[in-house]
């Protein structure tokens, strides 16, 4: 049986780590820049997934892989993104399936930046309404 730990290492029953989840990092990075999700993807989205309000931009890793054939530099990034749910429909997926979507979701509406993907960092939900707010709400004046 295997069991995982706080710190994402997988060990089986017989002591030996497995494999090590380790979630990207998007604050550590030198070259970390802020940056915006686009407005036309942003809006992709929200139309797609009706249960997201808000898509943002976390900050993005850089990963260089050399062309065997030419040994030139290809420069991919991974883009991290907190989503933001409304109270009303709420999470309808695991962070995992909202990644591959929005990912595929990117891939439809800019086709020729393959090279961009995405990691859904943290699920964001409003706040609930204290009985003192909904009391205001509904008897406080305009």
């Amino acid at each position: 049986m295997e069991t995982e730990d706080d710190y994402g290492i997988v060990v089986n029953a017989d002591g030996e780590i497995r494999k090590i989840v380790v979630e990207p990092d998007f604050n550590g990075s030198p070259d970390n820049k802020n940056i915006v999700i686009p407005p036309t993807f942003k809006d992709v989205v929200v139309k797609m997934c009706p249960e997201i309000v808000d898509i943002v931009s976390k900050g993005y890793r850089e990963h260089i892989v050399y062309n065997p054939m030419n040994f030139e530099p290809v420069y991919t990034y991974l883009v991290g993104i907190d989503l933001y749910f409304d109270n009303h429909n709420g999470m309808k997926k695991s962070k995992n399936e909202y990644g591959k979507e929005i990912d595929d979701y990117f891939k439809m509406t800019y086709s020729d930046m393959d090279y961009i993907t995405f990691h859904v960092q943290s699920f964001i939900f409003p706040p609930e309404k204290s009985n003192k707010d909904k009391f205001f709400e509904l008897f406080g004046k305009g």
